[in-house]
């Protein structure tokens, strides 16, 4: 009750500061329909019962027209002030409203969420049952639940009123059954939910690759290679092994289930004859007969009568699971940052025995990294794949923290910066950079926020990534809309986006360019030319350029060598050949494909 009631206020909370009306409305709306209900069982029975005095001659049908009219309006009003105004206009409106304001907080968060958690399937959990479940549970909590419970109750005293002025007891035979299957129902449901729990990890392996199954960049690529069809019974055997996991749940309370379940259909039929006992004795009219009968059928067990009255209890366990994981959602760390937040003037970044671990696993991939990076200083980092070369970017841009040791900047650690100063301290070049359905223009400005309208910063970060000629090319410019995911979107090859992203780095003016194998998606040619400019592109700055290319090497001062977590290696490209290490055998090793 109390995780309901909590979920409760925060949707009320939010609904009600963006629209009071449509709150207000969906109450009295749920109370009139409720009404309503109630008094079409009274309006029935006088319909029936002066029908056949009409028919007899006893009254006029003159005095007959004003039940016909509540009649009429009974069967009207419902579907007017109830379905029709909840379904057209408070649902959709209400949906509008925590579709914005839900998401834009989460979207909030995630901004300022560890990165770590990104990497943590425990993290990862929460944040997609939180971010995927939220939204569809306020959708049946508010106006659905509240619609349903609020007309029950209303519907049902009125309705109980009527059966117990013919007979106190009939309550008695109404109510315990009722009362016996919605305990069961209760626990059961629970039950149900704690157990569907347990399949995520089975849902999002079939989600992901369903989701891969309908990317335009999967079908072409399934297309070409063929293997659409083994795909496709991959995607069925994880879900149709999710189901079974579900179905031996159910077949296992399937008994229970029907018994429990069907307890109130006994009632209704228990009910109906003794309701035919008290019209035979001649306690009742045919009229209230009828009436009340079809109330019992069509009103009292349905979700119009006591189970709409426990909906809330009944239905709302899996939509306040979903609360539970959007409250653990927020309760995810944040990034930590410290109160610096002037730059230093000498840039020197120092990796002091640094060790590392990610999250979730038990191999050590940094084990003691210790290194320097003179300001002003280009160098490479090269190893084997795995080694951590990429973990060490990840560390120095705070993604994420070391376990053990200190990474500073200018002599501070670099945990004691504010965000800002790390924001205005690093440019950097990630493998898995983004491709945004935005503007040519919004794709660089995205790179430093607060210059996104500064021509001027732009057009230099440009001339930087020597974007000019792609730019050109493109129908309307720096306004061209790139991807294909909108009409009029224009696509462009690997190496146009790969130098996007390079003049994103360089927009403000960062003092570390930090680059991770920034030439991945370019041509021989077009990798040679950016590596010839990139000592143009990083004067005056600190550079570190990953790569597993070793030609590229040569044009840093000093190449430092990742093996088994640590730093194997360092010195210049002519100097690491001649020490037959690591940086020989690989440099080497790629060689022979070029000098055969």
């Amino acid at each position: 009750m109390k995780l309901i009631w909590n979920a409760y206020k925060k949707i009320l909370k939010i609904l009600y500061s963006e629209s009071p009306f449509v709150v207000i409305s969906t109450f009295l709306s749920a109370l009139l329909t409720g009404l309503i209900s109630a008094i079409s069982i009274w309006v029935n029975s006088r319909i029936f019962d002066m029908g056949l005095a009409v028919s007899q001659g006893e009254i006029s049908f003159q005095a007959y027209i004003p039940y016909l009219l509540l009649f009429v309006a009974a069967v009207l009003l419902p579907v007017l002030v109830g379905d029709l105004f909840i379904d057209s206009y408070v649902e959709p409106r209400s949906q509008l409203i925590f579709r914005t304001v839900l998401k834009g907080q989460m979207l909030e968060k995630l901004k300022q969420m560890r990165y770590s958690h990104l990497e943590n399937s425990e993290s990862m959990e929460v944040i997609d049952k939180a971010y995927n479940r939220t939204e569809n549970s306020v959708r049946h909590l508010f106006p659905r639940y509240i619609k349903i419970s609020v007309t029950a109750f209303v519907a049902t005293v009125g309705i109980l009123y009527l059966f117990a002025s013919v007979r106190w007891w009939l309550l008695l035979t109404i109510l315990i059954p009722f009362i016996i299957e919605t305990k069961f129902n209760l626990s059961q449901n629970y039950n149900i939910y704690n157990e569907m729990e347990k399949y995520w990890l089975q849902e999002r392996k079939y989600t992901i690759l369903g989701d891969m199954l309908k990317t335009r960049k999967y079908v072409t690529e399934n297309k070409l290679l063929q293997c659409a069809d083994y795909l496709i019974k991959i995607y069925r055997t994880r879900m149709r092994d999710r189901n079974k996991e579900y179905e031996k749940y159910y077949v296992t309370h399937l008994l229970r289930q029907f018994v429990y379940q069907n307890i109130t259909r006994f009632a209704q039929i228990g009910n109906a004859v003794l309701l035919l006992w008290l019209y035979t004795k001649g306690e009742i009219s045919l009229g209230l007969l009828i009436s009340l009968t079809a109330a019992l059928f069509a009103t009292m067990y349905s979700l119009k009568g006591l189970p709409g009255c426990a909906v809330l209890f009944k239905y709302a366990g899996f939509h306040i699971k979903a609360f539970e994981y959007y409250d653990k959602y927020f309760e995810l760390e944040e990034d930590e940052y410290g109160d610096v937040d002037i730059l230093p003037a000498d840039m020197t970044i120092e990796f002091d025995n640094v060790y590392f671990t990610y999250p979730g696993t038990e191999s050590e991939i940094l084990s003691g990294v210790s290194f320097e990076v003179k300001n002003g200083e280009k160098i490479s980092v090269v190893g084997r794949n795995g080694e951590g070369k990429s973990t060490i970017v990840k560390l120095l841009l705070g993604l994420f923290k070391p376990d053990k040791g200190e990474i500073r900047v200018g002599g501070i650690p670099l945990r004691a910066y504010t965000q800002n100063a790390r924001k205005k301290m690093f440019g950097s070049v990630l493998q898995d950079f983004g491709k945004y359905s935005l503007t040519m223009r919004e794709n660089i400005g995205i790179g430093d926020i607060d210059n996104i309208e500064n021509g001027l910063a732009i057009d230099t970060a440009i001339d930087k990534a020597k974007l000019e000629k792609a730019i050109n090319n493109l129908p309307k410019g720096l306004d061209s809309l790139l991807g294909r995911d909108f009409d009029g979107g224009v696509d462009l090859s690997g190496g146009q986006w790969q130098r996007i992203a390079i003049a994103r780095a360089f927009m403000g003016q960062r003092q570390v360019m930090i680059m991770d194998e920034p030439t991945s998606q370019l041509d021989p040619i077009a990798e040679s030319q950016l590596y010839s400019e990139f000592t143009e592109m990083v004067e005056g700055r600190t550079a570190i350029l990953i790569s597993h290319r070793l030609g590229s090497t040569k044009i840093t001062d000093r190449i430092l060598v990742i093996e088994k977590g640590r730093v194997a290696q360092s010195g210049s490209h002519d100097e690491l050949v001649n020490q037959q290490g690591l940086y020989a055998e690989m440099f080497e090793s790629q060689k022979q494909w070029y000098v055969q």
